[in-house]
């Protein structure tokens, strides 16, 4: 074998790798087929086509459906986050008050007992002033 075997054969390769990427040269893609909408190099499709306007008209509309239903994907979450935050604030109210109704209940209990005690303490002074009444009466006498 000499030197220029080497070298054809590696032109040979490289010839047949032509088109695949990290092959021999650079990837080049196709160019596109002509007659695709926009394709402004093409001949045979007219500018004035429905088949654009048509393409436009869909994806204006696939566009505002997707915001709008991203809107009121957006709208349900605030509302479920607000529902949630009512019913955590529910919750703390329930709370509060029922420590405020166990508060009310031994409060009463305790009016409850200095009540009895006050009539207790009552019916002793009445009798201490009786029996002064009668003591300061046997001495009078």
């Amino acid at each position: 074998m000499d030197p220029g075997d080497f070298d054809r054969t590696r032109r040979r390769i490289s010839r047949g790798f032509q088109g695949l990427p990290g092959r021999g040269e650079l990837w080049f893609s196709p160019r596109p087929a002509s007659g695709f909408p926009g394709d402004r190099r093409s001949t045979d499709v007219q500018e004035d086509s429905p088949l654009p306007e048509d393409f436009r008209r869909r994806l204006t509309r696939a566009f505002q459906w997707a915001i709008q239903r991203r809107a009121s994907r957006r709208a349900q979450e605030a509302a479920e986050a607000a529902a949630a935050l009512e019913e955590q604030s529910r919750a703390r109210v329930e709370v509060a008050h029922a420590g405020l109704q166990a508060e009310l209940v031994e409060m009463h209990f305790q009016n409850q007992q200095l009540a009895r005690t006050l009539l207790d303490l009552n019916m002793k002074v009445q009798q201490l002033k009786k029996e002064c009444e009668l003591g300061f009466t046997s001495d009078s006498q």
